[in-house]
């Protein structure tokens, strides 16, 4: 077994050992692999075998969250228990600027990924999941909600502080640029944006995206953070951002607000959990 840089092609050739993604989460992670860039910072790696690509391995900078590289690694499922992962990563690593942190994402249910992680200097340091939340489980409450333009700043100003808030666990930098470039301009596929009042300006906003099937939407809703009580607020959103659809919302463990609304949902067994993924990193 030889390990290489990434070659055009290699995607193709690949998938077809890969097979389709199981969840959107894992389509998403995949976008990782690819060629080795200098700006942004990557390195895109294939292991081949007797000239077959069988598996491959990424690193990339994000520009936000400075502390840690991401890295993504992927072994064809009958070439698995090789050590294949396991040169990949090293090779990864000798490739890094020196004292480069790294964070990974597994499915959280996978045991012998996260002993394979924990082995290498891996820990826990996040519990994410996609839930998809059927229409009207919340009730409509007396609180206006606004639509706004996504390319508001002041909904973009809203965004990047909650952001950032809740990103503790992974040190985040997000500006009001970069929060209308990443998550709310045409090109990310926002469709609509809705957010509630009080008296010293927005509390708490949901923004809709398409989802994966009809009458499903993919729903980023957060809050003020310095807002003394947004619950009430984001409840309002996700009664009227649910009214005649589902909603696919991604929660962990610091979305405490929408955690703890979900609950009744949960209860009312309207909720789907979609994927649960626990994210590790080398520094924890």
């Amino acid at each position: 077994m030889d390990i290489r840089d990434w070659q055009d092609g290699d995607d193709l050739k690949l998938l077809e050992l890969f097979g389709d993604p199981l969840t959107a989460q894992h389509h998403h992670d995949r976008t990782m692999l690819g060629a080795s860039t200098q700006q942004p910072f990557g390195v895109g790696l294939v292991a081949v075998d007797d000239a077959v690509p069988v598996a491959a391995g990424a690193i990339r900078t994000q520009a936000f969250h400075p502390q840690r590289m991401w890295c993504y690694i992927e072994t064809a499922p009958l070439q698995r228990q090789r050590g294949i992962a396991t040169a990949l990563f090293n090779q990864l690593v000798e490739r890094a600027p020196d004292n480069t942190a790294f964070k990974t994402r597994s499915v959280t249910s996978d045991e012998t990924t996260a002993a394979w992680l924990t082995n290498r200097g891996f820990s826990p340091i996040q519990h994410s999941q996609r839930v998809v939340v059927a229409s009207q489980a919340f009730e409509q409450t007396d609180i206006a909600v606004q639509e706004l333009a996504t390319g508001s700043v002041e909904l973009s100003k809203v965004v990047a502080e909650y952001y950032n808030a809740i990103h503790d666990w992974d040190p985040s930098e997000l500006t009001i640029t970069q929060a209308q470039q990443l998550l709310l301009a045409p090109q990310t596929g926002a469709e609509q944006a809705f957010v509630t009042r009080d008296d010293h300006g927005i509390s708490a906003f949901a923004i809709a995206y398409p989802g994966p099937i009809d009458n499903v939407v993919d729903l980023l809703i957060g809050h003020n953070p310095a807002h003394a009580n947004p619950t009430p607020y984001v409840h309002s959103l996700l009664a009227v951002a649910g009214a005649q659809r589902s909603l696919a919302i991604e929660i962990d463990n610091s979305t405490t607000v929408v955690n703890a609304l979900l609950k009744s949902a949960v209860a009312a067994d309207a909720v789907l959990i979609e994927h649960d993924a626990t994210i590790w990193a080398t520094d924890a």
